[in-house]
């Protein structure tokens, strides 16, 4: 996985593809929160994670003691190693915060719709694809709307964690995704 060094204050370099992508314009794998490997079916009963609050998330092990997902059911790990997981919540807000970023319809001529974010510290670029998201068996929105991933539990409405999302000229962190839902993952890992 190649890195991308967009300055940021806390360090944290993100991957240049998602996961399970061929390059920066594929969607890659989607993933229900707490799952490592993709389906063909996203619903409630085949998440893992679905209906555990915090309390009983913690009881499973399936967060830490940092209050994100352990490396046992975080994808990014399982599937790219141990130096790669998911963003936390406050690694997603660093990463919106830090840059400019600007709905691209056609990727370097991919023909792929997302959002390009721009370093506001050393004006390198990050291509967010928009994947659209899985609910049963159908891919939603694909090339309209993005939804990414961390591994931060929402605390207080079970069976919902935080993700980046975005639409054409809107860039967030929520804590609104069902965790059921197959989204994208954009792993992240440290400077060496």
């Amino acid at each position: 996985m190649e890195v991308i060094d967009l300055n940021l204050p806390s360090g944290t370099l993100w991957g240049a593809t998602n996961v399970g992508a061929q390059s920066q314009a594929d969607n890659g794998f989607y993933f229900a929160w707490g799952d490592t490997f993709p389906k063909s079916n996203y619903i409630g009963r085949t998440c893992k994670t679905y209906e555990l609050d915090i309390s009983a998330l913690k009881f499973h092990d399936f967060v830490d003691s940092s209050d994100v997902l352990a490396p046992n059911y975080d994808a990014a790990t399982q599937i790219l190693g141990k130096e790669w997981k998911m963003p936390s919540g406050e690694q997603a807000q660093e990463l919106v915060d830090n840059c400019t970023w600007q709905w691209i319809d056609d990727y370097q001529g991919t023909g792929k719709s997302g959002m390009l974010g721009k370093s506001k510290h050393n004006n390198a670029e990050i291509f967010l694809p928009a994947a659209g998201y899985r609910s049963n068996e159908q891919l939603i929105m694909d090339g309209r709307c993005g939804g990414y991933w961390t591994g931060a539990p929402n605390f207080v409405a079970v069976n919902r964690a935080w993700s980046i999302a975005f639409e054409q000229n809107v860039i967030n962190v929520f804590n609104h995704g069902l965790r059921y839902y197959g989204y994208s993952i954009r792993p992240v890992t440290r400077k060496r």
